[in-house]
């Protein structure tokens, strides 16, 4: 298999800005590492459209449009060996965990990966963050559990994910010492 472009994320034209998640950002950085020479589709709609509506024929546009209410993997990575079905979190969680399993039986059902049939493909799961619990959590059920933690997580923690819940100090009212 030789190395395609890469499709961008949700098909974002060139020049045009908007806010990019830091599970995104941490996805495009382990890509490019772990996987720089294979093809890959971000956000890539799975299955068929299952959408319909009742008693009502359908157009091809109408179709077109309710595709755009699939579920979709934050990445499909394609090697010579495998196929990747990707959910990032900067935060491990669960339900990332059901998330990546329920895509991944979504991809027998979907016209764009039917060449790529033959390849064995695993669900993984990136995280920005380890914890061991969830870690063994997705282990236990087959989920391929990777950790990826960028320089920029620091900051990122501090200003995103922890925005206003500093660490109370033992003597602060309502920390385990008042307990």
């Amino acid at each position: 298999m030789s190395a395609s472009p890469t499709i961008t994320p949700g098909g974002i034209p060139d020049g045009v800005r908007r806010r990019v998640p830091a599970s995104t950002m941490l996805l495009h950085e382990w890509i490019s590492m772990r996987y720089p020479e294979a093809m890959v589709f971000y956000q890539l709609r799975l299955g068929p459209t299952n959408r319909t509506l009742v008693n009502q024929v359908i157009s091809p546009e109408l179709e077109r449009m309710l595709r755009l209410a699939n579920w979709y993997a934050d990445a499909v990575i394609l090697t010579q060996s495998e196929g990747l079905m990707v959910e990032a979190k900067v935060e491990p969680r669960p339900e990332a965990i059901g998330q990546v399993l329920f895509y991944l039986r979504l991809y027998w059902s979907t016209p764009e990966l039917a060449p790529y049939m033959g390849l064995p493909f695993a669900p993984v799961v990136l995280f920005g963050e380890s914890d061991t619990t969830v870690t063994d959590f997705a282990r236990s059920l087959g989920v391929r559990v990777e950790t990826y933690t960028p320089p920029w997580i620091a900051t990122y923690l501090e200003r995103q994910q922890f925005r206003g819940r500093g660490s109370r100090r033992a003597s602060e009212p309502g920390s385990a010492a008042d307990a």
